[in-house]
């Protein structure tokens, strides 16, 4: 049996030049591999502050409210949710829940004082039918394709207080670790221009996995 040959940083950007003369050859016969966000006017980000991280941003967030966090994974950041903003309610939707491991987070869901609560399945039919004006905080972080980011914000808008406010993350058009589309700006760009939102706060990420702040104009 013979074994496979060590992947090397020389073998990895052999194949990532390879990549990028497709799409150039795929770009000249007329094709379209990347989707870019639309450009904002000025005023879309008047006033945006920028933040070290997305700790920094959640620290924000006023304290006290009712948070929905959209895509939990590990429940990792959940517990800083939890920590950092001292919401009254968490409500936290997967599709599947199962990957939640966090120890913090799992005893508070077992602990019966319903300040934490799961919600499992689609977040956008979950989340549709939570009551209107309900949310201080939803955070989105579940499906990056541009229709999955476009069916959360459908969802979520209308559950939100007048005051509430929509936290992104994976703000960006491309995910250089999975070398593939991430439709997260998009459908933000495509939002802030077709309705009274716009930026508040962008908090870096150094891989550039942005997380952006919107609130209402």
């Amino acid at each position: 049996m013979t074994s496979q040959p060590e992947m090397t940083f020389e073998i990895v950007e052999q194949k990532r030049r390879a990549f990028s003369r497709a799409i150039k050859e795929f770009h000249n016969t007329g094709g379209r591999y990347h989707n870019p966000a639309s450009e904002l006017p000025p005023s879309k980000v008047e006033g945006c502050e920028v933040l070290i991280n997305r700790l920094a941003l959640i620290d924000k967030v006023k304290k006290g409210g009712v948070i929905a966090e959209i895509g939990v994974d590990r429940g990792d950041f959940s517990l800083e949710l939890l920590t950092r903003c001292e919401p009254l309610k968490l409500h936290l939707f997967d599709i599947d829940i199962e990957r939640l491991v966090n120890p913090t987070i799992l005893e508070e869901l077992e602990s019966g004082e319903n300040r934490v609560k799961t919600h499992v399945g689609d977040s956008g039919l979950n989340m549709s039918r939570m009551p209107d004006n309900y949310f201080d905080v939803i955070y989105i972080d579940a499906d990056h394709r541009y229709d999955g980011v476009k069916r959360d914000i459908e969802a979520s808008v209308p559950k939100l207080k007048s005051d509430g406010v929509l936290i992104f993350n994976d703000y960006a058009v491309w995910s250089p670790a999975s070398m593939y589309h991430c439709g997260v700006a998009r459908a933000v760009h495509e939002f802030c221009l077709n309705n009274p939102w716009k930026f508040r706060y962008l908090a870096l990420q150094p891989m550039m996995y942005n997380d952006v702040m919107l609130v209402r104009e």
